[in-house]
């Protein structure tokens, strides 16, 4: 009962912090009989809720030990099918108590049960993969050697990848891997337990790199960013691919951060006059207040049908966005308030903003429309009153990203006309740096023509 109302609160929690979870290839996942799903753990609480509502199979978590220090949160966390994991970073002493765990893992997996495991062992909300731990395999193993391998126990990579992982209404994707089947693996196990454990660790590794826009080194990590921003759509136009598809976006993401890594291997001197240039460049256009995307390939166009769009948005857009204002504006700056208070690191914010919110929410909302009957007397007003509450503040995040669009494209145009050479300047820069990328990119498919 605890479990079911849970996953319907995290479907209704995840559904509203994000504005779309994109799943890809759901048919790699067994509909029925014993898996294993391992993931990347790039955003603490939201990387369970979000792979838990898209698997489709009743899951149980292995989480953290020191997350069950209460006898309080033991009682509702083992009802919530979490299982707890003895780090030796928390507590060496306590990593013989993980011989249970495995015993809980055996049992989950012999009753044809699916439970989700995060090999990383951490979650620091930066752009790189952690080493992997070998707990997955060995858990699999240790069930299938107990069954004489008749188990047929699957294990499932899941690559979460986060547009923002801290924002409100950002995109969430989530990709799955081809199962790897233990099975296949028997006599090697057999014959060297350690190897064959430490072999198929190597390939969830393998996996979760494939299936994720990390990148090898963290230093790097900027340089993947500066590119996706001022070079990603000019090549995703360049190679003929969807700038709407999001698989497109995401091979070709791939495509950058691969040749990132190989020119910081290789050509290291290239990378930090890459990074000056564009250093420069990105502190010329915050000075200037102006969006890199303006000084792109049709940047500057904004014809008069498109300005009397916005008007016309701004203008009979205002009461919708005044009465979401009024009645979300409070619920949505607490929770943003209340993660900068308790200083939460990266991976940690977007999942308190979600607790603090659904609170501050459902309360708020409770008192609104408690207020709007007591006024009005009237349950069918009170009740279409509180239709308008959450399209309505959706409507004011939609309202506020589409005035300070046009407020900076006016911006721009306005600087266009008062520092035209200024502009120039920057419009040079770029595409030096376009030239210098587009010189990078040849001798990159030329010293490695099969990519």
């Amino acid at each position: 009962m605890l479990y079911t109302l849970t996953k319907i609160l995290s479907i209704i929690g995840v559904r509203t912090f994000f504005n779309r979870v994109t799943v890809w290839h759901e048919d790699r996942i067994p509909k029925a009989g014993p898996v294993i799903f391992v993931s990347n753990h790039p955003n603490t609480m939201m990387d369970p809720l979000v792979v838990g509502i898209s698997c489709n199979r009743e899951l149980h978590f292995f989480a953290k030990s020191t997350l069950f220090n209460h006898w309080l949160k033991r009682f509702f966390l083992s009802r919530l099918k979490l299982v707890p994991v003895y780090r030796k970073q928390d507590d060496p002493k306590l990593v013989r108590k993980n011989e249970s765990t495995f015993d809980k893992g055996f049992r989950i997996l012999e009753n044809n049960g699916a439970f989700l495991i995060f090999p990383e062992g951490v979650s620091t909300g930066d752009r790189t993969l952690e080493k992997i731990k070998t707990g997955a395999a060995r858990i699999g193993f240790g069930a299938e050697n107990n069954n004489d391998f008749q188990l047929d126990v699957k294990i499932v990579p899941v690559g979460l990848s986060y547009s923002d992982a801290i924002r409100f209404r950002s995109d969430v994707f989530v990709r799955y891997g081809k199962p790897i089947a233990l099975g296949d693996f028997q006599e090697s196990y057999r014959a060297d337990e350690v190897q064959t454990v430490t072999r198929v660790t190597n390939e969830i590794e393998i996996a979760l790199n494939k299936l994720t826009t990390n990148v090898s080194e963290l230093e790097i990590a900027d340089l993947v960013e500066c590119l996706e921003l001022i070079y990603k759509k000019e090549l995703i136009l360049e190679m003929g691919l969807e700038l709407e598809s999001k698989q497109d976006d995401f091979s070709v993401t791939k495509g950058l951060i691969n040749a990132v890594e190989w020119y910081q291997e290789r050509y290291p001197e290239k990378v930090d006059q890459f990074r000056k240039m564009i250093a420069h460049y990105l502190d010329r256009l915050e000075a200037l207040n102006i969006q890199e995307s303006y000084l792109g390939p049709g940047g500057r166009e904004l014809t008069l049908l498109n300005r009397l769009k916005a008007i016309g948005f701004m203008i009979f857009g205002f009461p919708i966005f005044c009465w979401g204002l009024i009645h979300n504006y409070f619920p949505y700056k607490f929770p943003r308030w209340f993660a900068t208070k308790t200083h939460a690191v990266k991976s940690q914010i977007a999942p308190f903003k979600l607790l603090s919110g659904i609170p501050v929410f459902l309360l708020y909302y409770a008192g609104v429309l408690s207020m709007v009957h007591w006024v009005f007397g009237d349950t069918p007003i009170t009740l279409l009153w509180g239709l308008t509450l959450i399209p309505s503040g959706n409507f004011v995040l939609r309202y506020f990203d589409g005035v300070n669009g046009y407020r900076q494209h006016l911006r721009f145009i306005s600087l266009f006309y008062k520092e035209r050479n200024l502009i120039f300047e920057l419009i040079e820069e770029r595409l030096k740096i376009i030239h210098f990328i587009n010189d990078a990119k040849k001798q990159y498919f030329r010293e490695n023509p099969k990519s």
